[in-house]
């Protein structure tokens, strides 16, 4: 199984109202969203901010972009907080027709879908609610010894980079992250938010954190088989892209380059292995 994963998009409808700037927006989602939809994969997974401020004509933008690749693709959009900058989240998940969280249980993993986002601009934070919580619970009781792939937009506080920041984080109170050590098997759990490559091993969780598109324009391939789990940064160096990337950022609201986004030496790539029913050694 592969799953192909993009971080904290942030396309954006409105730019500064200039031609070459307007230019550079179009280029260079075209590309970024071409090369993430024909990768070859199950399931392909945006992990929150996927619009700049959450209008419509945004979310209309990449979905009918998604549209056009037919049911080759299945997309899964998971909310983030500048996905709620404009509407409510019920409005925005009806346009959409999307669910606010989810379950997917498949031969190789159980692939499970949080949403962790507020609808307060100026909370930036994450945060979820008891009844979601509740229904997770159920989820991690379920015993399996497939891997759980857990998507969401926030990091677990004190996991991967910058998670101890103000509001760079789920809420403290939030007790996600001992409902998920009751899973006996191998976690991963895949965040954006906060703008940086991070991978962190807490023992059997490991902790996946992915860059804004627009600092570093890669999106992560998730492959699961034979009893492993490998999680790879997959680059998309073309120079004028780059070029893109670095004018459009810096002439569009809400968004701020962030200088190290690149992560440590540790930050690119993960491999694990786990005992399976289905085959595979643990190492």
């Amino acid at each position: 199984m592969k799953i192909a994963m993009i971080g904290d998009l942030h396309y954006p409808s409105m730019v500064i109202n200039r031609p070459e700037v307007v230019k550079a927006r179009d280029a260079f989602f075209e590309h970024v969203l071409s090369a993430f939809l024909e990768t070859e994969a199950d399931y392909h997974i945006s992990i929150g901010d996927l619009t700049n401020v959450g209008e419509l004509a945004e979310f209309d933008y990449i979905f009918s972009k998604v549209k056009s690749y037919g049911s080759r693709v299945r997309f899964i959009h998971i909310m983030g907080n500048h996905d709620t900058y404009t509407h409510a989240k019920a409005d925005v998940l009806a346009a959409t027709g999307r669910e606010p969280y989810g379950l997917i249980k498949t031969e190789e993993a159980t692939i499970v879908m949080l949403d962790t986002a507020r609808e307060i601009v100026t909370d930036w934070s994450g945060f979820m609610e008891d009844e979601q919580l509740a229904w997770l619970e159920t989820v991690v009781r379920d015993h399996s010894d497939k891997p759980m792939l857990v998507f969401a937009h926030h990091p677990i506080y004190g996991t991967t980079a910058r998670s101890k920041e103000a509001m760079m984080s789920l809420h403290e109170t939030v007790e996600l992250r001992q409902i998920l050590n009751k899973h006996t098997g191998i976690g991963f759990y895949f965040n954006g938010h906060n703008h940086t490559n991070s991978i962190v091993n807490e023992c059997n969780w490991y902790f996946v954190q992915t860059a804004a598109m627009l600092d570093i324009p890669a999106f992560r391939l998730i492959t699961v088989e034979s009893g492993q789990v490998s999680v790879d940064l997959i680059r998309l160096e073309d120079e004028s892209m780059l070029e893109w990337a670095y004018f459009l950022s810096r002439h569009m609201p809400y968004f701020e380059p962030f200088p190290s986004a690149e992560g440590d030496e540790f930050s690119t790539r993960v491999c694990a292995y786990f005992h399976s029913s289905f085959g595979g050694s643990k190492g």
